[in-house]
């Protein structure tokens, strides 16, 4: 087959670059784990599968190859040093498999002993088959093929293929049994984007074993080893950090969504708090993120409900709650416009109470309140002693919270604020029946 750009992905720089960071973000996510837990057997064999990894296709562009033999004086030498981290790689990724699969016992110990036994034999069959065998021809593209009826050569080259095929047969069969068993997600994902991996890998084996065999055959299949087999180890290695990237930043991507959504979701109720409290100080600097951000939002919301915890009234709230539902709204969503209800009547009333222009709070509407229920409030009329009400220096303060009077549950915080944003009209509506029904004026 003569060289055609257009198939000749493996001689661009960029193809090794696009996995070679791959891997290399994905060991850096790693990392800080890895510090905090160096013990952790599944960190190790990770950090170790995609730092090899990320060497690899670094050093596998040919004009590093090239300069991998020049520093060395040894021609092809940059063969022995890719495919002696080609071998460690697989039995990282079987370690790892072995590792990630199965509970902490002797059983796994022996296996992972068994592992790294073997492939550091197939190691060292690698530099002695290339010590004794005749390569003083560099080749940066061909070295398979070309060396394919060398002796010792020959056998450098089945070696590593015939490790990397083992390697990829077990670690697809292993990970097919285990997805079965796999519950979460994201690790799901995972499994799924290394199952692909090995799978393309195994096809790089057959390609790159197909031409030598047809060397041997005295046919030139040298194509299949240059142009056909590098794209699927390439896509091999990506789907390899992909996987480990999507088990690793997955959840913490999608709780990170999570509190976003919920941060933003509560913006109008915490708005609503704002003619209540004073907002906190924005969440800056090194301690900022989505989490702290969120708390900080509930935290003014329920700095909020406290304050206005002497006007709030579950009353008020079931009546509203009946209401909504009865004109069509689902049972969540007459909650949210209730308690939306309920927070607004609680302002207005508020507002009325620090003007001066409104008595004493009932927890319940339509019954007395707390103060009429417990007699005259010290200082007011009849009380005995004490400037009244509307003595010059003194501010009537707000009741305390009756006994018994349930405030509103953060699970409804959502819903209430959902239903400030899709449903004021009926809000507007609803409040307005309230403040009819305890006879207050309600405020727009």
């Amino acid at each position: 087959m003569r060289e055609d750009p257009r198939w000749d992905l493996a001689g661009s720089f960029l193809a090794y670059t696009v996995p070679a960071v791959l891997l290399a973000v994905a060991f850096v996510i790693k990392l800080p784990l890895l510090r905090r837990a160096w013990q952790d057997p599944i960190l190790r064999a990770t950090a170790l599968l995609l730092g090899i990894g990320a060497v690899v296709f670094v050093s596998l562009p040919p004009g590093n190859l090239h300069r991998v033999n020049r520093i060395t004086g040894i021609p092809n030498f940059a063969g022995l040093w890719v495919y002696s981290l080609l071998t460690a790689y697989c039995g990282a990724c079987l370690w790892l498999i072995i590792t990630w699969r199965e509970p902490p016992s002797a059983a796994r110990r022996r296996r992972t002993r068994t592992v790294w036994i073997a492939y550091a034999l197939i190691i060292v069959g690698l530099w002695t088959t290339f010590l004794l065998g005749d390569h003083h021809v560099e080749r940066l593209r061909d070295l398979d093929t070309y060396y394919a009826n060398t002796p010792w050569m020959r056998e450098f080259a089945m070696l590593y293929l015939v490790a990397h095929m083992v390697s990829a047969v077990v670690a697809a069969s292993m990970l097919w049994a285990w997805f079965t068993e796999v519950e979460d997600t994201w690790l799901r994902r995972a499994v799924v984007f290394l199952q692909v991996a090995y799978a393309l890998g195994l096809i790089f084996d057959v390609a790159k074993i197909a031409a030598i065999g047809a060397r041997w055959s005295g046919r030139d299949w040298d194509w299949l080893s240059t142009y056909v087999a590098p794209p699927f180890a390439i896509a091999e290695a990506a789907l390899v950090a992909v996987g480990f990237i999507a088990g690793q930043a997955g959840p913490v991507a999608e709780e990170r969504r999570r509190l976003v959504r919920s941060h933003r979701r509560l913006k109008p109720l915490w708005q609503a708090m704002l003619a209540v409290t004073a907002p906190a100080a924005p969440a800056t600097g090194r301690v900022s993120g989505a989490a702290l951000r969120l708390e900080l939002r509930r935290a003014a919301i329920n700095d909020g409900l406290l304050k206005l915890g002497p006007y709030l009234s579950l009353t008020r709230r079931e009546r509203v709650r009946r209401v909504a539902g009865a004109a069509g709204h689902c049972d969540a969503v007459a909650r949210g416009i209730a308690g939306a209800v309920d927070i607004l009547t609680a302002v207005d009333t508020m507002r009325r109470r620090e003007a001066g222009d409104d008595p004493a709070p009932s927890d319940h509407p339509g019954e007395p309140s707390p103060s009429a229920r417990s007699g005259p409030a010290p200082g007011a009329p009849g009380a005995g002693g004490g400037a009244g009400p509307g003595a010059p220096g003194q501010r009537r303060k707000p009741p305390p919270v009756a006994p018994g009077t349930p405030g509103i549950p953060d699970s409804e915080l959502e819903s209430i604020a959902y239903a400030l944003r899709c449903h004021a009209p009926d809000i507007d509506a609803f409040r307005r029946e309230a403040a009819a029904t305890e006879g207050h004026t309600a405020h727009a």
